[in-house]
């Protein structure tokens, strides 16, 4: 289905289920079907699931977003459409960015709960700051915007996602080079001060093997704020729910249950 935003961008929405809404953002260039594995466990045991996917992606009408506040404005504007209240948040990559945006700037929308699955709050590696992205910093980031990494994962993703994900990327390639602008806002923002005000309970999910991040944020996060946790998955890239699945999905609901 789609929902219209205020400024008549269709989103396309994926909503199953009832119970205590969940909403999933995806990483940078991400589809909504990354969640395909998390979707039987979470509506067996009550709760609704809402995927979607940002504007000019996936199926979704407009152009690329031009900043991470953009998609974070949409995300609010997505939340009061739906009506759901105090949603779980669970953000991976880049959505992560998105969901610290919401909370910087829309303060009145508080999560139940919020997880962050691989991400860093600042992508930037500097003096002060060792779990930036890869060797990125502020004066040699730039390669990274138009060209990839490498490989996410450490052995794949599973086949219950694999197959709607690469039909979905059939369907709508994304072009990298076109969303250069909405990537380089991610890079450039720093998080940090965000994650040690934060008094909604949150977890970190990190990637050991992860190929772009070193564990550690997590840790730091929880070690300065005490409405934070940070858990390792051992065997994974950075598309821990995805390649993992079971691993991520028993993580996910103890904390669920600790919070909802």
């Amino acid at each position: 289905m789609k929902y219209h935003l205020a400024d008549g961008t269709e989103l396309v929405v994926d909503i199953q289920g009832q119970g205590r809404p969940i909403i999933f953002l995806n990483g940078f260039g991400g589809y909504l079907e990354i969640w395909t594995a998390q979707l039987r466990p979470l509506l067996a045991n009550g709760y609704q699931t809402i995927r979607f996917n940002y504007r000019g992606q996936g199926g979704s009408s407009g152009g690329y977003a031009a900043s991470i506040a953009t998609l974070a404005r949409d995300l609010a504007d997505l939340w009061s459409s739906l009506n759901v209240t105090r949603p779980v948040i669970v953000a991976h990559s880049m959505g992560a960015s998105v969901l610290w945006a919401l909370r910087a700037d829309f303060p009145q929308l508080v999560p139940q709960a919020q997880v962050i699955v691989d991400q860093s709050p600042k992508m930037l590696n500097a003096a002060d700051w060792q779990f930036g992205f890869c060797d990125a910093t502020a004066s040699n980031y730039q390669k990274y915007l138009t060209q990839a990494r490498g490989h996410e994962t450490l052995h794949g993703l599973v086949p219950e996602v694999m197959r709607p994900l690469i039909s979905a990327q059939l369907k709508a390639p994304f072009k990298r080079q076109q969303a250069r602008m909405l990537l380089e806002t991610h890079f450039q923002a720093d998080w940090r001060a965000q994650v040690q005000i934060e008094q909604v309970p949150t977890l970190f999910i990190n990637a050991q093997q992860s190929p772009y991040f070193a564990s550690g944020f997590g840790k730091w996060a929880a070690a300065l704020n005490a409405k934070i946790q940070a858990v390792t998955i051992a065997d994974c890239g950075h598309d821990i729910m995805a390649e993992v699945p079971a691993a991520f999905n028993q993580t996910l609901r103890h904390f669920l249950r600790q919070t909802c």
